[in-house]
């Protein structure tokens, strides 16, 4: 049977329910911190992954090479200038920055990491750390008409934090009214959300519940309906293409 989608090496976990592994260390040493890969590999601390810090666990002085954006899916973060990233948040940070963090409660994250960390000495970039660093949170965000919609799309709301609106891609948040779907697109990069409320569903058939994190690679082809209404939180990393 012929189809119009194609979404082989779709990778699919839920952070309520997946299986939690040590977080390899930077340094090598304590930090606790427990991971679950979804496109990551450990080792340089890059990728796509979920990551759930203990009350009073912390991040050692570090830097990325590239952009730094997650997800606080539970629980509250504080930045190295003492910035509280609470429940909701989704936060950005520019390529370069350079901070630690501390966790004296607990959290569980969605991560993107776009190149390597390096644990480095010395002082955070503070100043600089600021005035790269995004945050928006999606409870309270205020939603807009996506820009750039086709005319075979139903309306669909978003709230740009990090994306081209002409192109799609960078980080944002989408809302699907319930019963709306997107037009058929193809992903020249990787696409990978979070659905943060309600459910989303694919033209396979699968339906992504409240708290699945969804790895979707280049060249996956889809149109995704949500028959309740949902709020997603997506990075998608190269521009999509509208196919129908």
């Amino acid at each position: 049977m012929s189809r119009d989608w194609n979404l082989d090496g779709r990778v699919v976990v839920n952070w309520k329910t997946c299986e939690w592994r040590p977080y390899p260390a930077l340094d090598g040493g304590e930090t606790g911190l427990m991971w679950r890969p979804v496109r990551a590999t450990p080792g340089p601390g890059d990728g796509t992954y979920l990551l759930k810090v203990a009350p009073g666990g912390r991040a050692k002085l570090h830097v990325h090479g590239g952009r730094e954006e997650f997800v606080v899916l539970e629980g509250e973060l504080v930045d190295g200038d003492g910035e509280v990233l609470a429940e909701g948040d989704v936060v950005s940070y520019e390529p370069g920055t350079r901070h630690r963090t501390t966790c004296p409660r607990g959290c569980t994250l969605m991560v993107w990491i776009e190149s390597p960390i390096a644990a480095v000495e010395g002082d955070d970039e503070i100043e600089a750390m600021r005035a790269g660093r995004r945050i928006v949170n999606w409870k309270t965000a205020d939603y807009e008409r996506y820009p750039s919609l086709p005319e075979t799309a139903d309306p669909i709301d978003w709230r740009n934090v990090r994306a081209n609106p002409e192109t799609g891609e960078g980080l944002s948040l989408i809302s699907f009214p319930p019963g709306a779907g997107s037009a058929l697109h193809e992903h020249t990069g990787w696409e990978e959300f979070v659905v943060l409320k309600g459910t989303l569903t694919d033209p396979d058939g699968a339906t992504y519940e409240t708290g699945d994190v969804v790895s979707l690679p280049p060249g996956s082809i889809h149109a995704s309906r949500s028959e309740t209404g949902c709020v997603t939180a997506v990075v998608i990393e190269k521009p999509l293409r509208t196919l129908a």
